[in-house]
């Protein structure tokens, strides 16, 4: 296939900022991913800010909008991207359909409501337009790695998985809920509503909750009030060992071995720590995207992933907090 084309609606942080002037390898943006990708061109970006559209125009000669559904009518793209807030995706995602693309790529979450995810993946099914959403997570090898440890139970029997965030349920913690989908399957058994904490607005509280499977691990998610501190861990306990998510975007692995203080006692040590390769992932993505489209292989990251997710995060919100 020649080069196909593709526009972006919203140029904020992960739309355009976040590497911009920056020497990198890789991408944290979807512009800068799908620019350098080889799989396609960028023939058009929308956005609200005036001075964000004139640094990509002079920068980089590709055309700029502020009215997204111009920018759709006129160039006709291939492939759409979504990378506004939240609120306003499920209304974006609703109103492309008519420009016919290929395929939609979003920023996560589809909508703030199972309704509407249930509703706009449908409605794309139907019309056959491919939908992908940005759960970064999947575009990783590291990810992929720990999937085969708990898999191939190289750590043992898991035990307990802990999952530490901020920001909202909806907005980053989702995130971790399709990973556990990912990992562990859906919960069949109880689910334990515990605190609530502010979110990112009054629609997307950050909430703390235990998960227990039949026959299998206790999973909880510990919410910290919102900031802009880049903090959130992963922690999963096995009988043979453990793998780590730390605060410093690093995978550590533990083994089990003899504990050199207590005779008779075991205890984890650390042998390998890896940097989490983030700038991987939208690349990743966009190449996974082309061969979707390609129909060389499925989608990483499909709609329906965004259904489960949140008829997950529905049982959340719907559970009583726990009481003493």
């Amino acid at each position: 296939m020649d080069k196909l084309s593709a526009v972006i609606i919203g140029c904020g942080d992960i739309g355009f900022l976040f590497d911009y002037n920056k020497k990198i390898t890789g991408a944290l943006t979807h512009f800068r991913a799908f620019r350098d990708s080889g799989y396609f061109e960028v023939t058009g970006i929308a956005d609200k800010e005036k001075k964000i559209r004139d640094i990509i125009n002079h920068d980089f000669g590709v055309k700029v909008f502020s009215d997204y559904e111009k920018m759709c009518a006129e160039l006709r793209p291939d492939v759409i991207v979504v990378a506004t807030n939240d609120e306003s995706h499920y209304g974006i995602l609703a109103n492309v359909i008519k420009y016919k693309p290929r395929l939609v790529f979003c920023e996560k979450p589809l909508s703030l409501n199972l309704d509407d995810v249930e509703k706009i993946s449908k409605h794309y099914s139907v019309e056959k337009i491919l939908l992908q959403v940005n759960f970064t997570r999947r575009f990783l090898e590291q990810f992929e790695d720990i999937k085969k440890i708990i898999d191939e139970k190289k750590i043992g029997e898991i035990e307990s998985i802990t999952f530490y965030y901020s920001r909202g349920l909806i907005h980053n913690a989702s995130h971790y809920l399709d990973l556990i989908n990912w990992y562990i399957g859906e919960t069949e058994k109880n689910l334990f509503k515990v605190s609530v904490k502010k979110g990112l607005s009054k629609r997307d509280d950050s909430y703390s909750f235990d998960m227990i499977y039949k026959n299998g691990p206790e999973v909880r998610f510990i919410a910290m009030n919102p900031t802009k501190l880049s903090f959130a861990e992963v922690d999963f306990i096995g009988t043979k060992g453990r793998v780590k998510i730390n605060y410093r975007n690093e995978i550590e692995k533990y083994k089990v071995v003899e504990n050199k203080i207590f005779r008779g006692y075991s205890a984890y040590e650390l042998y390998e720590t890896k940097p989490i390769q983030f700038a991987k992932a939208l690349p990743n993505a966009v190449e996974n995207i082309y061969k979707a489209i390609s129909k060389k292989e499925k989608l990483r990251s499909p709609a329906s992933n965004s259904i489960k997710v949140f008829e997950l995060i529905n049982r959340i919100k719907e559970k009583k907090i726990c009481q003493n």
